[in-house]
């Protein structure tokens, strides 16, 4: 499905040229470029979603989030081009206008539904899924986020070819593509997550997705939990500071909800001598960087000139 579109670009790796200590390298996976509306680890966690939809003869995707949600953004756009409707069940009342991302989606054919924030804190119970494919008959329903299987064996495909490297450092939302890292990581390596919100159970939510994920090395991965500043789409001025003096480094642009601190905490573990000498790191770009129109407008700052 996804090999025939026009904007799909083969994923590259860049190495960033400034000087590490103890004869380290840093190289980012730039699947941010992979395509314009559908980049990142969204994509590949859509891919075998839709395929299974379209092979149920299913033309109708449900999905959940909020009115800033990469995945939303990313549903609409590769429902639109691969011929399916949409919807968005969103998170919240209707706003007065609607974010950057919530416009893009429904100009891409999304419905919008919006639901009050108690009712969303209920969409995966059986009793609410059942309301939504009442609501919705013939739908198909992915979580919030691709959380599903399916959404973790796209992610595998992530490090096809990436065996050159020691460790993985990406950054954490629902889990499912760094769950998808850990199945697919290569011998010796070792995958790192970033939580970006306040979650002491993140490990437990895989498990429940992805029973299969409690039998893997424990010593195969790491998830830090204290880089999410403050919690989701929570931030400081140091994260900001440490975000803009990366770019003027490197030309890299980050997000602040998700790579900006994943990249800060694999800085981080740098100065503080977490990696083994000589080792070479993959920084695994997410994409995300739709979000940054509604972020700034919303906190009325813009990130980088």
């Amino acid at each position: 499905m996804f090999e025939d579109w026009k904007e799909l670009n083969e994923s590259r790796i860049d190495l960033i040229d400034f000087p590490l200590p103890m004869e380290i390298k840093l190289s980012v996976k730039r699947d941010d470029l992979i395509h314009p509306k559908v980049s990142g680890n969204k994509l590949y966690k859509l891919k075998k979603n839709l395929e299974k939809a379209q092979d149920d003869g299913i033309d109708r995707i449900v999905t959940f989030g909020g009115a800033f949600s990469n995945h939303i953004a990313a549903t609409a756009a590769a429902c639109k081009y691969a011929g399916l409707k949409s919807v968005g069940i969103i998170r919240g009342e209707i706003p007065e206008e609607l974010s950057p991302t919530l416009a893009e989606a429904q100009a891409n054919g999304m419905f919008l539904k919006f639901i009050s924030r108690s009712d969303y804190k209920k969409k995966n119970t059986p009793e609410y899924l059942e309301y939504i494919a009442k609501l919705f008959p013939e739908s198909y329903i992915i979580p919030e986020g691709g959380a599903n299987l399916l959404g973790i064996e796209g992610s595998k495909a992530i490090l096809e070819g990436c065996e050159d490297y020691d460790y993985v450092v990406c950054a954490m939302g629902t889990g499912t593509t760094f769950a998808g890292l850990v199945h697919a990581r290569h011998l010796g390596q070792k995958i790192i997550g970033v939580p970006v919100h306040k979650h002491d159970n993140l490990k437990d939510d895989i498990i429940e997705i992805d029973s299969s994920f409690a039998k893997l090395m424990p010593s195969s991965y790491e998830i830090l939990p204290d880089y999410h500043f403050g919690g989701y789409a929570k931030w400081t001025e140091e994260l900001i500071t440490f975000m803009r003096s990366f770019h003027k480094k490197t030309g890299l642009v980050l997000d602040p909800i998700y790579t900006g601190k994943a990249m800060f905490a694999l800085l981080d573990l740098l100065r503080n001598g977490y990696y083994a000498k000589g080792s070479h790191i993959l920084f695994i770009h997410t994409g995300g960087i739709q979000g940054i129109e509604g972020f700034e407008k919303r906190f009325s700052f813009r990130i980088y000139d």
